[in-house]
């Protein structure tokens, strides 16, 4: 059974042994300062601790369940992998499949630098396409018309218009949500189908998993609520969901997923026991390549980082739209993979989260 934290170390020399999961997240909370936490340890046949504390909106005291959807920004990168994954097994398009071979009628605008880049290379972020992370990034893309695939598509015609950004420097490869926005309309364009389709018959439904697009409470504002943070008062601010701060529909594939912690968990075994070697949803072949994209050495693979940990191999990834955060870790060496989601986002709050997803895998002394 996994160590957690210090708090759990301090409740057994204090001579107590019934310090929960729930409590162990309700003092990491509240020492936080964050309105709710959800969060689990798995491996990939078992659930080993689960919880969700705290309240689903500042000035409400309405409990957060287990069974409410927490969004999860970037780490939506992950599914459209996967997605990615499932139609090159069918032989939809392949790995190697070149960005302009996927989407026709763009080869008089796409700049010569992309056109021997390959969806392998826009899903490790190594084909150079924008990045598109900050507000005024964003203030330079256009409005585009028509229903969503045609927006996506017009989308991604602007995108290979755009000047290529070359890879950095201490990493190997430009994080790009713009290009992950394009994997999307190259997904919808071989499938024939939008992403969101995609993602609900590939993924949720075959995984059981109740996913959505969009803020969790968008749609039922019973749903936890994302609180930003407020530099002038220091304050966390509940963000309405209904606002006009919505992520835009056309880059939905690179991170605009909500969902309970549980099916997050489900997701994350299905990565452990495919890189396990056993096949689920897709071939366990397949799920080792999302988390190595084919090059041991590479820094980032398909919707996962990558990295080492006393001598442990670590895919890892985080996720934020400003008003929620996420973390997942998972430890294809020792079985076990953690997820941690807080409905919140603050200065610290990505280093807080980080520090509790490392302390929930690390094993026990004399434990497994």
């Amino acid at each position: 059974m996994p160590a957690v934290l210090s708090l759990l170390a301090a409740g057994a020399a204090a001579g107590s042994d019934s310090v929960t999961f729930r409590e162990l997240l309700e003092r990491w909370r509240a020492e936080q300062g964050l309105p709710a936490v959800a969060a689990a340890v798995v491996t990939g046949d078992s659930v080993l601790d689960i919880g969700a504390v705290g309240v689903r909106r500042l000035g409400s005291e309405d409990s957060v369940r287990l069974d409410d959807r927490f969004h999860i920004g970037s780490n939506g990168k992950a599914m459209t992998g996967f997605l990615a994954g499932a139609l090159v097994e069918r032989g939809v398009l392949g790995w190697d499949t070149g960005i302009l071979d996927a989407l026709p009628g763009f080869e008089g605008t796409a700049r010569a630098e992309y056109r021997e880049k390959t969806l392998l290379d826009v899903l490790s972020h190594r084909a150079g396409i924008i990045p598109l992370k900050t507000g005024a990034e964003w203030d330079s893309v256009p409005e585009f018309e028509g229903d969503v695939s045609t927006r996506r598509r017009a989308f991604a015609g602007w995108l290979l218009a755009q000047p290529p950004v070359g890879p950095d420097s201490a990493l190997g490869y430009r994080y790009s949500n713009g290009g992950y926005a394009l994997a999307g309309a190259l997904l919808e364009q071989a499938a024939g189908k939008t992403w969101e389709r995609l993602m609900s018959e590939e993924l949720f439904a075959r995984a059981g998993m109740d996913g959505r697009s969009g803020w969790p409470a968008r749609a039922d504002p019973s749903q936890p609520w994302g609180h930003y943070y407020d530099a002038d008062s220091g304050r966390l601010i509940p963000h309405d969901p209904r606002d006009e701060y919505q992520l835009p529909d056309i880059c939905s594939a690179a991170g605009d997923i909500s969902l309970s912690v549980s099916d997050y968990a489900r997701f994350l075994q299905l990565n452990l026991l495919g890189l396990g070697g056993r096949d689920t949803l897709i071939r366990s072949a397949t799920w080792r390549f999302l988390h190595t994209g084919g090059d041991t050495s590479a820094r980032y693979a398909v919707g996962w980082g990558r990295a080492e940990r006393g001598g442990l191999r670590v895919s890892r990834h985080d996720g934020s739209a400003g008003t929620f955060y996420c973390t997942a870790v998972v430890c294809r060496d020792q079985d076990l993979a953690v997820a941690v989601i807080v409905n919140a986002a603050r200065p610290g709050t990505a280093e807080a989260v980080a520090a509790l997803a490392d302390s929930l895998l690390r094993p026990s002394p004399g434990g497994n």
